[in-house]
């Protein structure tokens, strides 16, 4: 995924339009060189940016206008350009800007809308933000999956949504588990059901947090693993409101991890 800066387009379109406007009569290279300094820099810029690998049609045209650009500014400041090479530069930045144009236009870009009261931002660079704080640093391994019910939120994906939700909420309630049971075999079967069972036969955990996850169960992910089910936008924000605070209920009596190069690769997704 590639986030297009709209402002580098209108820049880019702003330096390249100064060629249109060079003059139709013989001219002193002194007059006309910034202007073609900076449309020759644009082109060079675009060739180097992540937008080239699409570009393919209009990039002979921007090679052809760049060598007749080239040739003039090499030049001596003093030296005339004459009209005809003028008018020849003009003519094939019109050409060059037709073919961009209609490369630009083929582009598979989107505006991400907004949903609920999330900063998209945040959905789609900081998805753990949007659950506890302490997500990070108590259970990093579902940082993954938080960023992933994020995403899946911002581009309207809301079964995947639901199910990376339910993965977050999963992997909190494995680490609660072990904590509240001392540290007790976890079930062979690893899904907020079975933990739940086990948790209530064993008589540990809280009975509000034990209520929540059978109450997230029963109306969320119960119907959720069904392949006929497919959530909403606005069922996908619900789960997300009720693991997020089932979530922090489990989290407030879980201890910090300590840090390990697995865990540091797990919740930024870089080696430290």
């Amino acid at each position: 995924m590639l986030r297009l800066s709209l402002p580098y387009v209108f820049e880019l379109a702003e330096q390249l339009e100064g060629l249109s406007r060079l003059p139709d009569a013989d001219a002193k290279l002194e007059d006309i060189y910034v202007t073609l300094i900076i449309g020759a820099g644009a082109i060079n810029g675009l060739a180097g940016s992540v937008y080239a690998q699409y570009l393919r049609s209009s990039y002979p045209l921007s090679q052809t206008l760049l060598s007749k650009i080239n040739a003039e500014t090499a030049k001596g400041l003093a030296d005339k350009v004459d009209r005809w090479s003028l008018w020849n530069i003009r003519n094939t930045y019109s050409q060059y800007k037709t073919v961009l144009l209609a490369e630009f236009g083929s582009f598979n870009t989107y505006l991400v809308t907004q949903h609920g009261g999330y900063d998209m931002y945040a959905l789609l660079a900081a998805g753990e933000t949007i659950f506890p704080s302490e997500l990070a640093m108590k259970v990093p391994e579902a940082v993954i999956d938080a960023r992933e019910a994020a995403r899946a939120l911002a581009y309207e994906v809301p079964t995947a949504c639901g199910f990376h939700a339910f993965r977050v909420t999963e992997s909190v309630l494995r680490k609660y588990y072990t904590h509240v049971t001392g540290g007790a075999a976890p079930p062979k079967v690893r899904n907020i059901g079975v933990y739940l069972n086990a948790l209530k036969q064993s008589k540990k955990g809280d009975e509000k947090i034990l209520a929540a996850l059978k109450q997230m169960t029963d109306l969320h992910r119960n119907p959720l693993i069904h392949p006929e089910v497919v959530l909403t936008t606005e069922e996908s924000i619900a789960t997300l409101g009720i693991a997020r605070s089932v979530i922090t209920a489990m989290l407030a009596v879980l201890p910090v991890q300590l840090p390990t190069t697995t865990t540091a690769v797990t919740a930024s997704g870089t080696f430290p």
